[in-house]
């Protein structure tokens, strides 16, 4: 049961069925709540895929969200022969919850008080739904996205192992990861710089060895655990 656990809730449909809550309540939330003047309270992954988006030519309003919902129902297409006998275990979706809980708890003990997400909200409501498009999109960008392409880009150019071009692509994400946090009113400071920096090489980790879904739900959990800590 252990190893059926740990290879189901790691592959990319569990984490795609696991994400769909934060994504229900992130852009819910911000669309009822933050209509007037979505684009500042947006968190700051979802509103850098957008402008991405723009850069192509294209209308990104809604980018990052469509991007969700066309791999999530790709998955869904692609698993559709399976479903008769494919079975949804609901309590490894529980165990992926509490999984995700101990391990942004344990962030919480390296890093203390420090945000991982990018923008702060007004309240304390509108920084929950803050912290959960945190873990949803910053991970999508950072480690899923990011850290893909940059080991098959390392591996291709400079004609490295796999093992070297990812251990380099978690280095360079990550550094990137604790940057993107200084877009906005935070000023850089060298001991946030490297404490996020070391929150991007474990969010790797996790993701590496246990999917997308635990480390967007520990990333969230994270913030979480700040913002109730704080306020």
């Amino acid at each position: 049961m252990i190893q059926d656990y740990l290879s189901k809730s790691k592959s990319l449909f569990y984490s795609l069925l696991f994400t769909f809550p934060l994504f229900l309540v992130y852009e819910i939330g911000i669309f009822f709540m933050f209509r007037t003047d979505i684009s500042y309270v947006k968190n700051g992954g979802d509103v850098l895929i957008e402008e991405f988006i723009k850069m192509l030519g294209l209308n990104g309003y809604y980018a990052a969200s469509s991007i969700f919902i066309v791999v999530l129902f790709s998955i869904f297409i692609s698993q559709r022969k399976k479903f008769k006998s494919f079975e949804i275990k609901y309590n490894y979706l529980f165990f992926m919850a509490l999984e995700s809980i101990a391990y942004a708890y344990l962030l919480l003990l390296l890093l203390q008080n420090i945000y991982l997400l990018q923008g702060a909200g007004a309240n304390w409501l509108s920084s929950f739904i803050l912290s959960i498009g945190a873990g949803l999109y910053e991970e999508l960008i950072f480690r899923f996205l990011l850290i893909f392409i940059l080991t098959k880009s390392i591996s291709f150019v400079f004609k490295v192992k796999e093992f070297y071009s990812l251990i380099l692509s978690i280095m360079v994400s990550s550094i990137l990861f604790s940057i993107f946090h200084y877009i906005g009113e935070e000023s850089f400071a060298p001991i946030s710089f490297t404490l996020r920096f070391l929150a991007g090489i474990y969010l790797s980790v996790i993701y590496i060895n246990r999917g997308f879904g635990i480390v967007a739900l520990t990333h969230a959990f994270y913030d979480l655990f700040v913002i109730f800590r704080l306020t």
